[in-house]
């Protein structure tokens, strides 16, 4: 099987925003591949779950669950989007989180190395930078500079990768991931982008007024979240020999914070009260992510600017009836 063609992918976080939306165009373009999927929905939702995948709930700190999954399946490619995603969460949790984000990481490494997987891709997170130095965000010109345990964690697993590659040949990659967004990810989610966030309210009120923080003059690099499977599709295909290599995945563009309310005001056709609030304390004023290495060498290029997966984002909270 050459790598254009994989016969079997393990995917964690199966059930999650990012891994669930992976799936469904992974099965698209690769209909005859086997995915294996395991999530232990502590964030994720069952219904998300692509039903042509072979679900396991459970962690991935469960290591007889691992073992039995890789001894049967054989996957020749690992996806790993299974995290604790909140920083918040992490900042009252660190041991917990650290658990579940390094350890968890760690025990997919291990038993990638022993089944032979060909190579495994792993979500990591702009978070890393903590606030960059230099606009547009180049990997090679800002150090990493954490600013939560979150940040540690995800960071953590890019050295982690590239030992392994190292020490025992299992080819790995780091995607860095901007501040993704799109269908099937839900404002009540606790690590919601302020686009979902202020979906949710104005799509599903619950009384409680939705808010924006600061002049909302701060800007995000939005990277919707198609381009972000597109990215660990190419990761995959590649023919390079990655050997822990890290990428920017983003949309290469920046938007403010004012911008999106207007722009979501234009496309659901509705007003968006905000309550004001003080701006966050140590929040990044601006992400804005240099692109340049990713394709360069995966020949990556995001298909769907931020102004076209606002629309389609808006359209699936328009289409989402009372389920939540």
């Amino acid at each position: 099987m050459s790598n254009r063609s994989p016969k079997s992918v393990l995917v964690t976080g199966c059930a999650g925003f990012i891994g669930s939306n992976f799936v469904s165009q992974f099965k698209k373009e690769f209909p005859k591949a086997e995915v294996v999927g395991i999530d232990d929905l502590s964030t994720g939702k069952l219904g998300a779950v692509h039903p042509a995948a072979k679900f396991y709930q459970g962690s991935i700190l469960d290591e007889n669950l691992l073992e039995r999954i890789f001894k049967k399946h054989k996957p020749q490619y690992v996806f790993h989007f299974a995290a604790l995603p909140r920083v918040s969460y992490s900042v009252e949790h660190p041991r917990e989180t650290t658990e579940v984000n390094i350890v968890g990481t760690v025990a997919l490494l291990e038993k990638s190395k022993k089944y032979g997987v060909k190579r495994f891709v792993y979500s990591s997170s702009s978070s890393a930078y903590g606030g960059a130095k230099k606009l547009p965000t180049k990997e090679s010109e800002n150090a990493p500079d954490p600013k939560s345990p979150y940040a540690v964690q995800k960071y953590a697993g890019e050295p982690f990768c590239k030992i392994f590659s190292e020490l025992y040949g299992l080819d790995t990659v780091s995607l860095r991931y901007f501040n993704v967004f799109g269908p099937g990810q839900y404002g009540d989610a606790p690590y919601s982008t302020v686009v979902s966030a202020w979906l949710e309210k104005l799509y599903f009120p619950d009384g409680k007024m939705p808010f924006i923080e600061g002049d909302g003059k701060q800007s995000r690099d939005f990277c919707y979240v198609d381009n972000v499977v597109q990215a660990n599709i190419l990761a995959m295909k590649s023919n390079k020999n990655f050997r822990g290599e890290f990428f920017n995945v983003g949309n290469g563009e920046r938007t403010t914070v004012n911008e999106v309310k207007r722009l979501i005001e234009k496309y659901a056709g509705r007003k968006l009260a905000l309550e004001k609030m003080p701006p966050r304390l140590g929040d990044v004023k601006h992400t804005h992510a240099d692109i340049s290495k990713a394709k360069k060498w995966l020949g990556y290029s995001p298909k769907i600017n931020f102004e076209e997966g606002l629309k389609r984002t808006v359209e699936w909270y328009e289409g989402r009836g009372v389920d939540r």
